[in-house]
């Protein structure tokens, strides 16, 4: 019985970082998010860290997203999903290999392993966090809903590892380049909605917490879980390189990061509070008793 449970341990994180970091990449590549094939010159090379840090945030958020949203049920079996969703995530370097020229291929194995690593360490800290993989797999789907919502009207829209980017929109470029510069404008409104939502996350975490009678033991994870993806995605960018415009999108990503941890942290503050628990009739009659015959 404790090997079948340390089989279902081991494969079933496997398999669940293997077909989300894999179908992550090929559904990129698929719609143009990444463009694995080119030759990355003539000025293209201005996005060839971008995609490769957006191929290692898939593969670690594939990572932790396996690796905890089945915990060990044991501490001597806890070490192990960490470990076995990191090579299943390792199952992405074939589509990697395949997609890449010889110029990036290197690159390319280099991002998938960087994730693997990544994700690895971040499934470690957050084994003992609930909702950690409800708060990656969140944050995530938000990535993709807006990449869909923005990239068949804005061209370009540029991905970037925890950050959407409609580059070719001139709305807000119009009205603040000037201040801002030439990324800020456009990465701006969804740094906005990042912040916005991990301090949903954080409340509704918290919320969960409150339903099960413990909100401020439950203040801090709803936290961490809720920060997880963002902290995830700044921590990759100086793993893989800061030069051209990783280097312009790091630090909106770090700010993401840092200010979603406060918006969190003030939604889970603001979570509900269990309902007061009503008296005990035994304890209503004890002090009925004590207090005595009412005075005439």
């Amino acid at each position: 019985m404790a090997q079948r449970r340390a089989y279902i341990v081991v494969l079933a994180p496997a398999a669940l970082a293997a077909a989300l970091a894999t179908g992550q990449v090929a559904l990129a590549e698929a719609t143009g998010v990444t463009t694995l094939k080119e030759q990355f010159i003539a000025g293209e090379d201005r996005v060839l860290n971008v995609q490769m840090t957006l191929v290692a945030y898939f593969c670690a958020s594939a990572v932790v997203i396996a690796a905890t949203v089945l915990p060990a049920t044991t501490r001597r079996l806890r070490r192990l999903p960490p470990v076995a969703a990191a090579a299943g995530s390792l199952l992405a370097l074939p589509l990697v290999a395949a997609r890449t020229n010889e110029y990036i291929g290197g690159l390319g194995t280099d991002a998938v392993l960087a994730g693997a690593i990544v994700g690895a360490l971040a499934a470690f800290v957050l084994s003992s966090t609930a909702d950690a993989a409800t708060g990656v797999a969140a944050h995530m789907a938000l990535l993709w809903l807006a990449t869909f919502a923005l990239l068949p009207w804005i061209d370009p829209t540029i991905v970037y590892a925890g950050l959407v980017q409609p580059l070719g929109s001139s709305t807000l470029d119009d009205l603040l380049r000037d201040a801002l510069g030439y990324h800020l404008p456009t990465m701006l409104p969804y740094a906005i909605v990042a912040v916005l939502f991990t301090g949903l996350l954080g409340a509704w975490f918290a919320r969960r917490g409150a339903a099960a009678g413990e909100p401020r033991a439950r203040r801090g994870p709803a936290v961490r879980a809720a920060v997880a993806a963002p902290v995830l995605a700044a921590v990759l960018y100086p793993v893989v390189g800061l030069d051209m415009w990783n280097a312009e999108a790091a630090p909106v990503v770090a700010g993401i990061a840092l200010l979603g941890a406060v918006a969190a942290a003030v939604g889970a503050s603001w979570g509900p509070r269990p309902a007061a628990q009503p008296a005990a009739p035994d304890a209503e009659r004890g002090r009925s008793r004590s207090a005595g015959p009412p005075e005439r």
